[in-house]
């Protein structure tokens, strides 16, 4: 092998070893940050996200992997209009596990959206959604949602592009 096709040989096992570091490195870093995040995401919510449910939920559910203090559980319907589920902060409760009944009939909606809010023994606050629909010929809100905004067209400026 002559020495041109040597160094070419090394420089190409460098190129795969740097960008096989550079990809560890990278992976290792989201997954540190999606772990960090996902001690205070629910683990398993009912309804789940996205859920379309034969019937009305009777209760909401909502499971950390570590105790947490619950700030906030709202519900809304898909236009926005606040439901009264009774949720009241309670400084005292610190739990892995939240469950509110819902012991009333939801008013009509093509989907609707749980809130929270959480934080845990250090401060760090979280908060998320998740939403779901029922009954017959429900849909996913995703594709509700989806439905909602691919007719839309973006419209620049006559002018030239602001971008």
């Amino acid at each position: 092998m002559s020495l041109k096709q040597d160094l070419a040989v090394n420089f190409r096992q460098f190129l795969v070893t740097t960008s096989g570091l550079v990809l560890t490195v990278l992976l290792s870093m989201n997954a540190y940050s999606q772990h960090s995040h996902g001690i205070l995401t629910p683990g398993v919510t009912f309804p789940q996200d996205d859920a379309v449910l034969t019937d009305p939920p009777q209760m909401i559910t909502m499971s950390f992997r570590v105790d947490v203090q619950l700030l906030k559980l709202a519900l809304y319907t898909a236009e926005e209009e606040w439901i009264n589920i009774g949720f009241q902060y309670d400084p005292s409760r610190l739990s892995h596990s939240f469950v509110y009944l819902i012991p009333f009939e939801l008013p009509a909606s093509d989907y609707y959206i749980a809130r929270w809010a959480v934080t845990d023994e250090r401060r760090r606050l979280i908060n998320g959604e998740f939403k779901f629909a029922f009954g017959a010929g429900a849909l996913p809100p995703s594709e509700i949602i989806a439905g909602r905004v691919s007719d839309l067209e973006e419209l620049l400026p006559e002018t030239g592009s602001y971008r």
